[in-house]
């Protein structure tokens, strides 16, 4: 995913640079803009949209693990056999991860990932239902349900989130790559005109400023889009 990133903001960082020397027909211009597109990448936008992406993904994570040892305690009516079961059902990192941890007990195990790898409060909830089944027992399919709503709502919230700002990264993007188009077409359609403004100061410093501009949009695009707040996760530093 970073790597992705990296490579898609490199292409966008060198498309501006030379929009802007073709524009201008600046190389100040096109070190300036250049300079400035990678270093937000590199410091905001990528870190931005990694964090934002393993966010969703641990959630998803964790709303199936949920979900599923449910589940698993429903059928099984012991927490070892359900953990084994869940741990089966999920991805090859998480069940490498789980095996560093044979000397742990079952219980113990479930509260590490509530420590270390679920930072979330609808898993909080979910150990303290644990926690009272293992004490009084019970149905723990009616015990969970709010649990299972709540888990749920949080998935579709976060799912929103993420169609949400996809659709506007692609409709602001061509409104900009428009707007791009046309200054660089304006040399070309405007000769006569752009040869005597060209190395105006006022001319350089506007299209400076719409660079600039541009770029802080997509800071703003970018940080309006990954705001999705999962109670519980924004305090978790180990994964951020």
């Amino acid at each position: 995913m970073k790597n992705k990133l990296f490579i898609i903001f490199l292409v966008i960082s060198l498309i501006m640079a030379a929009a802007s020397y073709i524009a201008t027909d600046n190389y100040f211009m096109l070190g300036g803009v250049f300079i400035v597109y990678v270093a937000l990448s590199l410091l905001f936008y990528i870190p931005r949209l990694t964090n934002f992406e393993k966010q969703c993904e641990r959630f998803h994570e964790c709303y199936h693990f949920i979900s599923n040892f449910i589940i698993s305690l429903s059928i099984k009516k012991a927490i070892k056999a359900a953990l084994e079961n869940v741990v089966l059902s999920m991805d090859n990192e998480f069940q490498e991860m789980m095996n560093r941890l044979d000397n742990m007990l079952e219980k113990e195990k479930i509260k590490y990932l509530g420590d270390s790898y679920f930072p979330f409060h609808v898993y909080k909830l979910f150990l303290q239902i644990i926690d009272l089944y293992e004490e009084e027992g019970g149905d723990i399919l009616e015990m969970s349900k709010y649990l299972l709503q709540e888990a749920r709502n949080s998935e579709e919230y976060i799912s929103t989130c993420r169609n949400l700002a996809r659709h506007k990264y692609f409709e602001i993007s061509w409104l900009w790559a428009a707007t791009i188009v046309i200054i660089v077409l304006l040399r070309f359609t405007l000769k006569d005109f752009y040869a005597s403004i060209k190395n105006q100061p006022f001319f350089l410093i506007s299209l400076a400023a719409i660079f600039v501009f541009i770029a802080l949009s997509i800071f703003v695009l970018i940080k309006r889009g990954t705001d999705a707040k999962l109670k519980g996760y924004q305090s978790h530093e180990k994964i951020i």
